[in-house]
Order: C-alpha cells, then structure tokens, then sequence
C-alpha cells in the first residue's frame, strides 16, 4: 500500500526543482488540514465547550474577513512577490492553527478562526502567481493539476490520521494534532522561501498606469470569477450536503457518505492532469463550465431520487451521483484554470488569481448555511434548486468568455 502510494506520488509530481519543493509543501500542509478537518468540529465543541450554533457563527464571521482579504492580498503580492506573499501567509496560516491551543471561549475562538480563515483565502492569488512564474508557459495548467492532484493524496493521508485521533478520544491527541497541523504550514514556508523570486512582468497594459486594483474594472473577467465561485458549491456537496441527505432523507447506511469523499479523493487524484491537460483555453474552458454544471445538476437529480429509499438500489444510485458530482468537480476546477490564467494581464497575476480566489471564498462561505437550508430543510426540492443553481453559470459561461476575449489589451490563445 505505501508503495503504491509512494509511486503515485512520484508520478503525480513535477519535475525536481522548486515547483517539487512546492508539491512537497502541498503534500505536507494537505496531510495537516485533512487530519484537522476530520476533528476539528469535535475538538471545538467537546474539548472547547464551544455550542454547533458558536461554531457556525464563528466560521461565518471568519468566511466573511476571509472574502474581503482574498483578492486585496493578490494585488498586494503582485508589488512585494508572490513568494515573499505566499510565504508570510503560510506562517500566519501556521500561527493560527497553532493557535487553536489557546482557543477557550468565543472570543477566541472568533480571533483564531478569522486569522485563519483570512491566511487561507488570501493564499490563492499569491500562490498561483507563484506557481505559474515557475512554470513553463505550456506547462503551467498541467501543474497546478498535478499539485491538486497531490493536495488530494494529502487530504486522504490526513484523514487517515484524524480517524486514529478519533478513536482515541483524547484531549492531548487533539493537541498533538493541532500543533502537527500548524507544523505542516510553517514546513510549507522553509520549503516556499527556497523557490527563485519571482517577479509579475512589467509588460505595459491599457490600465497600468491607473492606480487601484485594475482587475475590479475587468467586468468580464469578474463576472466569470463569480460564474465560477457558484460551481465552487460543488465542493460542500459531498463535505455538507450529501452526509446531510443520507442522515435525514433515505434509509442508506450513514458510511456511504464517507464512501463517497473516498471515491471523489480517489478520482481528483488519479485524473485532475488529464482533465486539465485538455483544457488550456478559454473557449474549450467555456465548454467544459458547460459541461460541469451539466454534471453537477444531472448529480443533484441523482441524489433526489434516492428521498426515502434504503436497500442496494439506492446505494447505487449514490454512487452513481458520487461518479457525475466527480466528473462535474473535475471540469469545473480544469475549466476555471482555462479561464483565470490565460484572460489575465501577465502583470497582475497575483491581482487577478485572487478574485477567483474570492469567488471561492465567498462560496465556502455561503455553502454551509446554503447546504443545511436546501438539502436537509427542503429535502428533494432542494436538490432540484441546487440543480438550477449549476446550470445557471454553466449556461452563461459561454457568452462571457466571448465577452472577456473581445475585452483582452494582450493577444489570448483562445481555443
């Protein structure tokens, strides 16, 4: 088992070089939040003391900072150095998971929490902006799959390790935890800073010489970014929605939800690269949000046919929805690389990653409460709104890309 995994990894990787040390990062800090977010509800709530309804209203103030940090800190990057940026994020990230020893009420909890959270979305645009700079322009599509593809590896390894964490139920092994998950991102950090500097080209845009950040007057190129922060929902799916639906909706064993993350773990890893090698354009991006939110609403209308239902048949029809919810996340993630990267300036890729990264923030944000109210509050109805709420953006992605090529100062490979 190790070995095959150790072989998965080395295939899954980048060249040697800096973008390795990155993918090691990626692995290390990936292992850290998997183990952490298997526990942490329970660390907060029996360890702490600290109600659900505390915790959710903590986790949404800090979503909140989290968005309006996200895209600011891009742009904030693009004049000091994604590596420089992404580093010092990495060590405010590792502080404030660390920080959760120190968590013994709401106060501080709200602190650590919205620290944490405002590290974590405020890393997307500098983090990007780095990896890109390293790579090689044909390649660089392919690399932030493979480092998904190996986030995923992490994630997996990580639960693996907050499982055995549960099992033994004690107050000093949530500990060990929280302080191995903060050690993963400052690991992260030491390996960051070895990377060259990179610096965003001084090529002359239209806007350069206007001050502020140029990317909120790039209503094409927002727009998208919020098209796809909607199919960012998708990831609380199968994190808040689906174990939801299972518990309360049909008579399915409670495990099939943790089934099903394994299968979706399973199949990011083993094809996020190939999915992305397939998508490097806008046009073909288009196409492939079309099809995401195709698969991603064709998964919705899966999951509502089981309301009720128990036994093999409905067990598969689960699986069934796990296999499109996968192939839609897969299109999706590919298909936002397709669009972010190519329609943005080459000197503001900092800028401009981050209010993607905002998008997904924001999503983040908005899926728990959106997850609770539609799937387990208004049970199959609601999985035919959610259904909706995919098509929508898929169906306009198409016309905005044609939207934001017709804007572009710079020449963009369109398809």
């Amino acid at each position: 088992m190790v070995a095959r995994v150790t072989d998965r990894l080395r295939r899954a990787a980048p060249s040697p070089g800096p973008l390795r040390r990155i993918a090691a990062g990626t692995l290390t800090s990936a292992i850290g939040n998997g183990a952490w977010y298997t526990t942490w509800a329970i660390f907060l709530t029996h360890f702490v003391g600290l109600s659900p309804a505390a915790v959710g209203v903590g986790m949404t103030v800090a979503g909140i900072c989290g968005v309006a940090c996200a895209t600011p800190f891009g742009w904030v990057s693009d004049r000091l150095g994604a590596r420089e940026m992404f580093c010092a994020l990495l060590v405010m990230q590792g502080l404030a998971a660390c920080g959760y020893v120190f968590v013994h009420g709401m106060v501080t909890f709200v602190i650590v929490a919205c620290v944490s959270q405002v590290a974590s979305s405020g890393t997307g645009g500098p983090r990007n902006a780095l990896v890109l700079g390293l790579s090689d322009h044909d390649d660089r599509l392919e690399v932030l799959g493979q480092l998904r593809a190996i986030s995923h590896i992490g994630w997996a390894i990580g639960a693996v390790v907050g499982g055995a964490v549960l099992s033994i139920g004690s107050r000093d092994g949530y500990l060990a935890l929280v302080a191995m998950n903060g050690g993963t991102y400052f690991l992260y950090a030491v390996l960051v800073i070895t990377t060259p500097r990179v610096t965003a080209s001084t090529a002359s845009t239209p806007d350069r010489a206007r001050p502020g950040m140029r990317v909120l007057r790039d209503r094409p190129y927002v727009s998208l970014a919020g098209l796809m922060g909607v199919l960012a929902l998708c990831w609380a799916m199968l994190s808040s929605g689906l174990p939801l639906w299972v518990t309360l909706h049909t008579h399915a064993p409670h495990a099939i939800s943790a089934v099903v993350v394994l299968i979706s773990s399973v199949g990011i890893a083993a094809f996020q690269v190939r999915v992305s090698r397939g998508i490097t354009a806008p046009r073909a991006a288009a196409r492939g949000t079309l099809l995401s939110g195709c698969a991603l609403a064709a998964s919705c209308l899966v999951f509502a046919l089981t309301a009720g239902g128990g036994g093999v048949a409905v067990i598969v029809a689960i699986l069934l929805g796990a296999g499109l919810h996968v192939t839609g996340e897969l299109l999706f993630v590919a298909s936002s690389w397709g669009l972010s990267v190519p329609l943005m300036p080459a000197d503001a890729p900092g800028e401009y990653q981050g209010v993607f990264a905002t998008g997904e923030a924001f999503a983040l944000m908005a899926a728990p409460a959106l997850m609770t109210t539609l799937i387990a509050d208004w049970g199959q109805p609601g999985w035919i709104v959610l259904a909706a709420i995919f098509l929508l953006p898929a169906v306009a992605a198409i016309p905005v890309t044609q939207w934001a090529l017709r804007t572009r100062g710079f020449a963009v490979r369109v398809s």
